[in-house]
Protein backbone atom coordinates (compact mmCIF):
# COMPACT_ATOMS: atom_id res chain seq x y z
CA UNK A 1 0.00 0.00 0.00
CA UNK A 2 3.14 2.22 0.55
CA UNK A 3 4.46 1.73 -2.94
CA UNK A 4 1.01 2.80 -4.28
CA UNK A 5 0.02 5.69 -2.04
CA UNK A 6 3.94 7.31 -2.61
CA UNK A 7 3.53 7.06 -6.39
CA UNK A 8 -0.49 8.99 -5.38
CA UNK A 9 1.41 11.64 -3.90
CA UNK A 10 3.77 12.25 -7.05
CA UNK A 11 0.90 12.40 -9.52
CA UNK A 12 -1.76 14.47 -6.94
CA UNK A 13 1.41 16.97 -6.25
CA UNK A 14 2.47 17.04 -10.41
CA UNK A 15 -1.19 17.38 -11.34
CA UNK A 16 -2.11 19.75 -8.97
CA UNK A 17 0.21 21.49 -6.80
CA UNK A 18 3.06 22.19 -9.37
CA UNK A 19 1.12 22.70 -12.63
CA UNK A 20 0.29 26.41 -12.85
CA UNK A 21 -2.53 27.79 -14.83
CA UNK A 22 -0.25 28.93 -18.02
CA UNK A 23 0.90 24.99 -18.38
CA UNK A 24 -2.53 24.01 -18.01
CA UNK A 25 -4.08 26.89 -21.02
CA UNK A 26 -0.75 25.87 -22.88
CA UNK A 27 -1.81 22.31 -22.53
CA UNK A 28 -5.28 23.28 -23.64
CA UNK A 29 -3.51 25.05 -26.82
CA UNK A 30 -2.45 21.85 -27.81
CA UNK A 31 1.10 23.47 -26.97
CA UNK A 32 3.34 19.96 -27.45
CA UNK A 33 6.04 21.56 -24.98
CA UNK A 34 3.78 21.82 -22.48
CA UNK A 35 2.60 18.44 -22.77
CA UNK A 36 6.28 16.89 -22.65
CA UNK A 37 7.16 19.47 -19.70
CA UNK A 38 3.98 17.78 -17.66
CA UNK A 39 5.16 14.37 -18.43
CA UNK A 40 8.22 14.59 -17.72
CA UNK A 41 7.46 16.52 -14.08
CA UNK A 42 5.27 13.39 -13.50
CA UNK A 43 8.33 10.82 -14.52
CA UNK A 44 10.75 12.83 -12.50
CA UNK A 45 8.28 13.15 -8.96
CA UNK A 46 7.50 8.96 -10.01
CA UNK A 47 10.79 7.82 -10.15
CA UNK A 48 11.60 10.10 -7.01
CA UNK A 49 8.48 8.86 -4.97
CA UNK A 50 9.23 4.92 -5.81
CA UNK A 51 13.08 4.61 -6.26
CA UNK A 52 13.48 3.21 -2.35
CA UNK A 53 11.54 0.05 -3.95
CA UNK A 54 14.23 -0.78 -6.53
CA UNK A 55 16.08 1.92 -8.79
CA UNK A 56 15.80 -0.04 -12.38
CA UNK A 57 11.85 -1.21 -11.48
CA UNK A 58 11.30 2.48 -10.49
CA UNK A 59 12.98 4.29 -13.71
CA UNK A 60 10.84 2.36 -15.97
CA UNK A 61 7.62 2.39 -13.70
CA UNK A 62 7.92 6.27 -13.53
CA UNK A 63 8.93 6.36 -17.47
CA UNK A 64 5.33 4.15 -18.29
CA UNK A 65 3.37 6.45 -15.95
CA UNK A 66 4.80 10.05 -17.17
CA UNK A 67 4.50 8.28 -20.70
CA UNK A 68 0.83 7.43 -20.31
CA UNK A 69 -0.21 10.79 -18.47
CA UNK A 70 1.54 12.28 -21.46
CA UNK A 71 -0.91 10.33 -23.82
CA UNK A 72 -4.08 10.77 -21.01
CA UNK A 73 -3.66 14.15 -20.76
CA UNK A 74 -3.12 14.81 -24.61
CA UNK A 75 -6.30 12.77 -25.56
CA UNK A 76 -8.41 14.85 -23.04
CA UNK A 77 -6.86 18.27 -24.22
CA UNK A 78 -8.20 17.20 -27.57
CA UNK A 79 -11.42 15.66 -26.41
CA UNK A 80 -12.17 18.99 -24.77
CA UNK A 81 -12.04 21.32 -27.60
CA UNK A 82 -15.69 23.25 -27.91
CA UNK A 83 -17.44 21.08 -25.64
CA UNK A 84 -19.76 21.97 -22.89
CA UNK A 85 -18.45 22.81 -19.19
CA UNK A 86 -20.78 19.61 -18.33
CA UNK A 87 -18.50 17.24 -20.82
CA UNK A 88 -15.27 18.60 -19.43
CA UNK A 89 -16.19 17.94 -15.71
CA UNK A 90 -17.05 14.42 -16.93
CA UNK A 91 -13.58 14.01 -18.95
CA UNK A 92 -11.29 15.61 -16.00
CA UNK A 93 -13.05 12.83 -13.79
CA UNK A 94 -12.17 9.88 -16.68
CA UNK A 95 -8.97 11.39 -17.03
CA UNK A 96 -8.32 11.22 -12.97
CA UNK A 97 -9.82 7.77 -12.61
CA UNK A 98 -7.93 6.73 -15.23
CA UNK A 99 -4.34 7.94 -14.03
CA UNK A 100 -5.26 5.95 -11.18
CA UNK A 101 -5.82 2.37 -12.85
CA UNK A 102 -2.43 3.56 -15.30
CA UNK A 103 -0.78 3.70 -11.22
CA UNK A 104 -2.31 0.21 -10.41
CA UNK A 105 -1.54 -1.31 -13.86
CA UNK A 106 2.24 -1.11 -13.73
CA UNK A 107 2.75 -2.28 -10.45
CA UNK A 108 4.28 -5.53 -11.63
CA UNK A 109 7.41 -4.10 -12.68
CA UNK A 110 8.17 -4.12 -9.00
CA UNK A 111 9.81 -7.61 -7.79
CA UNK A 112 8.70 -6.72 -4.42
CA UNK A 113 6.44 -4.27 -2.51
CA UNK A 114 8.75 -3.43 0.54
CA UNK A 115 11.85 -1.33 0.08
CA UNK A 116 14.92 -2.58 -1.54
CA UNK A 117 17.51 -2.89 1.33
CA UNK A 118 20.58 -2.08 -1.01
CA UNK A 119 18.80 1.56 -1.38
CA UNK A 120 18.01 1.91 1.94
CA UNK A 121 21.67 0.91 3.22
CA UNK A 122 22.34 4.20 0.85
CA UNK A 123 20.76 6.38 2.68
CA UNK A 124 22.00 4.86 5.69
CA UNK A 125 25.31 5.94 4.86
CA UNK A 126 24.64 9.40 4.28
CA UNK A 127 23.60 9.70 7.83
CA UNK A 128 25.92 11.49 10.64
CA UNK A 129 27.47 9.23 13.14
CA UNK A 130 26.25 11.60 15.73
CA UNK A 131 22.63 12.62 14.97
CA UNK A 132 22.14 16.41 14.61
CA UNK A 133 20.51 17.73 17.63
CA UNK A 134 18.08 20.26 15.14
CA UNK A 135 17.70 17.08 12.79
CA UNK A 136 15.71 15.08 15.35
CA UNK A 137 12.58 14.12 15.46
CA UNK A 138 9.99 13.48 18.42
CA UNK A 139 10.04 9.59 18.93
CA UNK A 140 6.18 9.89 18.45
CA UNK A 141 6.03 10.81 14.99
CA UNK A 142 8.89 8.38 14.22
CA UNK A 143 7.01 5.89 15.53
CA UNK A 144 4.00 6.87 13.78
CA UNK A 145 2.88 4.35 11.34
CA UNK A 146 4.39 5.58 7.37
CA UNK A 147 1.06 4.34 5.78
CA UNK A 148 -1.32 6.61 8.07
CA UNK A 149 1.68 9.79 7.24
CA UNK A 150 0.81 8.98 3.55
CA UNK A 151 -2.85 9.06 3.61
CA UNK A 152 -2.60 12.09 5.53
CA UNK A 153 -0.62 13.58 2.66
CA UNK A 154 -2.99 12.17 -0.25
CA UNK A 155 -5.99 13.48 1.60
CA UNK A 156 -5.02 16.90 1.93
CA UNK A 157 -3.42 17.10 -1.68
CA UNK A 158 -6.41 15.79 -3.65
CA UNK A 159 -9.00 17.55 -1.08
CA UNK A 160 -7.01 20.96 -0.96
CA UNK A 161 -5.39 21.33 -4.18
CA UNK A 162 -7.59 18.90 -6.16
CA UNK A 163 -10.43 19.97 -4.49
CA UNK A 164 -9.92 23.96 -6.38
CA UNK A 165 -10.00 22.08 -9.75
CA UNK A 166 -13.09 20.21 -9.38
CA UNK A 167 -15.15 23.43 -7.66
CA UNK A 168 -13.64 25.37 -10.48
CA UNK A 169 -15.27 22.62 -12.78
CA UNK A 170 -18.07 22.56 -10.97
CA UNK A 171 -19.00 25.83 -10.89
CA UNK A 172 -18.20 26.54 -14.65
CA UNK A 173 -20.97 23.33 -15.56
CA UNK A 174 -23.87 24.62 -12.98
CA UNK A 175 -23.45 28.54 -13.34
CA UNK A 176 -21.94 29.01 -16.61
CA UNK A 177 -20.12 32.53 -15.71
CA UNK A 178 -16.39 32.66 -16.32
CA UNK A 179 -15.02 34.88 -13.89
CA UNK A 180 -11.98 37.14 -14.83
CA UNK A 181 -8.72 36.19 -14.60
CA UNK A 182 -7.59 37.73 -11.34
CA UNK A 183 -11.07 37.22 -9.09
CA UNK A 184 -10.90 33.48 -10.47
CA UNK A 185 -7.05 33.22 -9.24
CA UNK A 186 -7.67 34.76 -5.47
CA UNK A 187 -10.76 33.07 -5.19
CA UNK A 188 -8.80 30.01 -5.82
CA UNK A 189 -6.33 30.55 -3.29
CA UNK A 190 -9.44 31.48 -0.94
CA UNK A 191 -10.66 27.99 -1.18
CA UNK A 192 -7.77 26.64 -0.94
CA UNK A 193 -7.19 28.17 2.51
CA UNK A 194 -10.68 27.48 3.13
CA UNK A 195 -10.46 23.72 2.91
CA UNK A 196 -6.71 23.43 4.73
CA UNK A 197 -8.78 24.68 7.44
CA UNK A 198 -11.84 22.97 7.41
CA UNK A 199 -10.05 19.55 7.12
CA UNK A 200 -8.16 20.00 9.73
CA UNK A 201 -10.72 21.16 12.11
CA UNK A 202 -13.30 18.55 11.03
CA UNK A 203 -10.47 16.38 11.63
CA UNK A 204 -8.91 17.40 15.16
CA UNK A 205 -12.87 17.25 16.06
CA UNK A 206 -12.95 21.37 16.24
CA UNK A 207 -16.54 21.39 14.14
CA UNK A 208 -17.59 24.24 16.27
CA UNK A 209 -15.11 26.46 15.20
CA UNK A 210 -16.28 25.95 11.59
CA UNK A 211 -18.64 28.56 11.83
CA UNK A 212 -16.27 31.39 12.43
CA UNK A 213 -14.48 30.14 8.97
CA UNK A 214 -17.50 30.45 6.76
CA UNK A 215 -18.75 33.52 9.14
CA UNK A 216 -15.97 35.40 7.94
CA UNK A 217 -15.60 34.28 4.41
CA UNK A 218 -19.23 35.47 4.16
CA UNK A 219 -18.46 39.04 5.66
CA UNK A 220 -16.20 39.89 3.15
CA UNK A 221 -19.03 39.14 0.25
CA UNK A 222 -21.14 40.59 2.44
CA UNK A 223 -22.37 43.64 -0.01
CA UNK A 224 -22.28 41.37 -3.31
CA UNK A 225 -24.36 39.04 -1.75
CA UNK A 226 -27.27 40.77 -2.96
CA UNK A 227 -26.65 40.35 -5.93
CA UNK A 228 -28.86 37.14 -6.35
CA UNK A 229 -26.29 35.95 -9.51
CA UNK A 230 -23.07 36.46 -7.43
CA UNK A 231 -25.28 34.75 -3.99
CA UNK A 232 -26.10 31.48 -6.12
CA UNK A 233 -22.52 31.40 -7.62
CA UNK A 234 -20.95 31.43 -3.99
CA UNK A 235 -23.19 29.14 -2.70
CA UNK A 236 -22.64 26.41 -4.90
CA UNK A 237 -18.86 27.13 -4.87
CA UNK A 238 -18.92 27.29 -0.76
CA UNK A 239 -21.15 24.07 -0.37
CA UNK A 240 -19.16 22.36 -2.88
CA UNK A 241 -15.77 23.20 -1.13
CA UNK A 242 -16.97 22.27 2.15
CA UNK A 243 -18.59 19.03 1.46
CA UNK A 244 -15.15 17.70 0.30
CA UNK A 245 -13.57 19.29 3.19
CA UNK A 246 -16.18 17.51 5.53
CA UNK A 247 -15.64 14.63 3.69
CA UNK A 248 -11.91 14.26 4.07
CA UNK A 249 -11.82 15.38 7.42
CA UNK A 250 -13.60 12.69 8.34
CA UNK A 251 -11.62 10.30 6.44
CA UNK A 252 -8.86 11.57 8.23
CA UNK A 253 -10.44 11.49 11.57
CA UNK A 254 -11.08 7.90 11.27
CA UNK A 255 -7.50 7.24 10.08
CA UNK A 256 -6.20 8.91 12.96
Amino acid sequence: MNLFLLALCAHLTSDFLLQNDHLVAAKNAGRIWAHLKHGLLVTVLTLLATHCYGLKAAFFYALLVGLAHLLLDSAKAFLEKGKSAGTKLLLFLLDQGLHLLVLFAFFPLFPTTTPDPKVIAFYQRLRPATPVFALELPASFTAYPLEKILWIAVTYLAAVFGGAVFTNRILAWLTEDAQEEKTRRLSSAIGIMERLILITLVAVDAVSAIGFVLAAKSLARYQELNKRDFAEYYLVGTLTSFSLSLFAGLWLKGML
